[in-house]
């Protein structure tokens, strides 16, 4: 068994930068709008007056 060298190591190369995915553009638009949705519903909910049990009944009979 014989111990390698430094000269005997393969050269470090620098990895190949691959492309951008097209579609990267897109996904981040999607993540948005699914985060803006999100937040409108929150706030929507957020502001929704508060139904008592009891009224339920008396608007279905009126």
């Amino acid at each position: 068994m014989t111990a390698q060298t430094f000269s005997a190591l393969p050269p470090i190369a620098a990895e190949a930068k691959a492309p951008a995915n097209p579609l990267k553009g897109v996904l981040i638009t999607v993540f948005t709008l699914k985060i803006a949705v999100s937040a409108f519903l929150l706030a929507t909910v957020s502001l929704a007056p508060p139904l008592s049990i009891d009224e339920r009944p008396q608007v279905a009979a009126n």
